[in-house]
C-alpha cells in the first residue's frame, strides 16, 4: 500500500520540496581576550564609598572582583533565554583583562558554562549592571538546566544599577549603561550597537553562518565590561565625598540615598547645599527647577522626624520666602502653629494663604481646617478674657 502511494506520487512527477540546508559552522566556543590599562584607582576604592553604594562592608579586594556582563537571546529572561556571549573582566597586574566566551551554536552552551565556571573559581564577587535581577539568575538557571549546578558559585553581586539610578535618575531619566557612560561619565561611545539588537544579530548569524554579524555585539559587550570598572571608580568617589558634587539634582539625589541609609547628618548638608535657589538667568532658574524646594522639604521632614520644632519652622518659612512649594509649606506651617506652638492666629493666617493656592479638590479640607481654627481662636480668646477677669477679681 505504502509502496503504491509512493509510485503514484512519482508518476505525478511531484518531488519532495528541497529542505534548506543550514550553513555549515565550526563548533566550539570562541574566546576573545583583550587587555587594557587598568585605572589605578580600582585599587584605592574608598570603604565608605563602597558601603554607600551597596557593598556589605567587609574588606573589598579588587583582584577578587570579576566584572561580568551577558548578551542573551532575549531580554525578558525565562527558560528559553540563553546567554550566547558572556564577558568578564578582571585585574591582572596593571591591566584590565577582558575575556569573552561566544558560543557558535546552542550545542556549545555547556562548554561556555564550564569555561565561565573555571574563570569564576578565583573570585569572591562579581560587579554587574542589573546582574542581581537578570544576568546572575539567568546564568544560574542555565547551569542548572545544563546539569552543571555543581559548578555554579554564588558570588556576592555588587550591582551598580541601583546606585546609578539613585544618583542620576532625576537628571538623566533613563539609566541605561550606555546613557550613564555618556552623560554621567562623559565617555560617549559613538557608533554603538544597542544591546536590544544583540538577540536579532545572533539569530541572523544562526540563519546565515556569517560570524561577522556578531562583531558589533562583541564590541558592545567588551565596552560594557570596561565601563563597569570605570563606573565603580566613579560611584565610589562620589559617595566618598558627595559634598564635592556640583550638579544640584545629583547632589539632592545622593542626599536622598544617604537619608534612606540613615545617614541624616550628611543628607541634611547635601539638602542645604541643594536648597539654595538657582541663580537668575541660569538654565535651572529658567525651567523652574524644583530641586531647591524639594531639598528644603526633605530638611523639614528630617527635623520633624527628630521633633526639632525650630528646624521645622525654619525650613518651612524659608520655603515660603523663596516661593518653594508654597501650598505645602503654608499647610505644614498651619499645622505647626496649631498643634505644636498653639498660636491659632498664625495657624489661621497660613491656612488662609494655602486656601488661595490650592486646587478645587483640595479646598474642602482647607475650609474645614479654617473653620476649626476660627472656633479654636474664639475659644482661646474667651478663655483669655475669663482668665483676665479672674485675675482682676483676685
Amino acid at each position: 500500500m505504502a509502496s503504491g502511494l509512493r509510485a503514484k506520487l512519482r508518476a505525478i512527477g511531484g518531488t519532495s520540496p528541497a529542505v534548506p540546508q543550514q550553513p555549515a559552522r565550526d563548533g566550539g566556543v570562541i574566546c576573545h581576550v583583550q587587555r587594557r590599562d587598568a585605572d589605578p584607582r580600582l585599587r584605592q576604592l574608598s570603604p565608605t564609598g563602597l558601603r554607600r553604594i551597596g557593598w556589605n562592608g567587609r574588606a573589598f579586594d579588587p583582584e577578587k572582583c570579576l566584572f561580568l556582563d551577558t548578551e542573551t537571546t532575549g531580554l525578558s529572561g525565562g527558560a528559553g533565554t540563553v546567554a550566547f556571549l558572556v564577558g568578564v573582566g578582571y585585574l591582572d597586574g596593571d591591566s584590565l583583562t577582558i575575556e569573552q566566551y561566544l558560543m557558535r551554536d546552542y550545542a556549545d552552551e555547556p562548554e561556555l558554562l564550564v569555561r565561565l565556571a573555571d574563570r569564576m573559581e578565583g573570585f569572591d564577587c562579581v560587579c554587574t549592571f542589573n546582574g542581581r535581577t537578570f544576568d546572575m539568575p539567568l546564568l544560574e538557571a542555565r547551569f542548572t538546566m545544563a546539569r552543571l549546578r555543581h559548578r555554579w558559585r554564588d558570588l556576592e553581586d555588587l550591582d551598580l544599577l541601583p546606585p546609578a539610578r539613585r544618583t542620576w535618575k532625576l537628571r538623566l531619566g533613563s539609566c541605561r549603561l550606555a546613557r550613564v557612560e555618556e552623560l554621567a561619565l562623559g565617555l560617549p561611545r559613538g557608533a554603538d550597537l544597542p544591546g536590544s539588537e544583540a538577540p536579532k544579530r545572533f539569530f541572523e548569524y544562526l540563519r546565515t553562518g556569517n560570524l561577522a554579524l556578531l562583531d558589533e555585539v562583541i564590541e558592545h559587550n567588551r565596552q560594557d565590561i570596561a565601563t563597569l570598572a570605570t563606573l565603580l571608580v566613579r560611584l565610589c568617589a562620589i559617595y566618598a565625598q558627595p559634598e564635592a558634587v556640583e550638579e544640584r539634582r545629583d547632589r539632592f539625589s545622593i542626599g536622598r540615598a544617604l537619608e534612606r541609609q540613615g545617614e541624616l547628618g550628611p543628607a541634611r548638608e547635601l539638602y542645604r547645599a541643594s536648597a539654595i535657589p538657582a541663580p537668575a538667568g541660569t538654565l535651572d532658574a529658567l525651567r523652574g527647577d524644583p530641586v531647591a524646594g524639594m531639598a528644603n522639604w526633605r530638611i523639614y521632614l528630617i527635623a520633624r522626624r527628630s521633633n526639632d520644632i525650630a528646624g521645622m519652622r525654619a525650613a518651612l518659612e524659608q520655603m515660603v520666602v523663596r516661593g518653594q512649594m508654597p501650598l505645602q509649606a503654608h499647610v505644614e506651617l498651619a499645622k505647626l502653629w496649631e498643634h505644636r506652638l498653639r498660636d491659632f492666629d498664625r495657624a489661621l493666617e497660613h491656612a488662609r494663604k494655602a486656601r488661595t493656592l490650592c486646587a478645587p479638590e483640595e479646598a474642602p479640607a482647607l475650609d474645614h481646617r479654617i473653620e476649626r481654627l476660627e472656633r479654636k481662636r474664639t475659644r482661646a480668646g474667651c478663655e483669655r478674657e475669663r482668665s483676665g477677669i479672674d485675675k482682676r477679681r483676685s
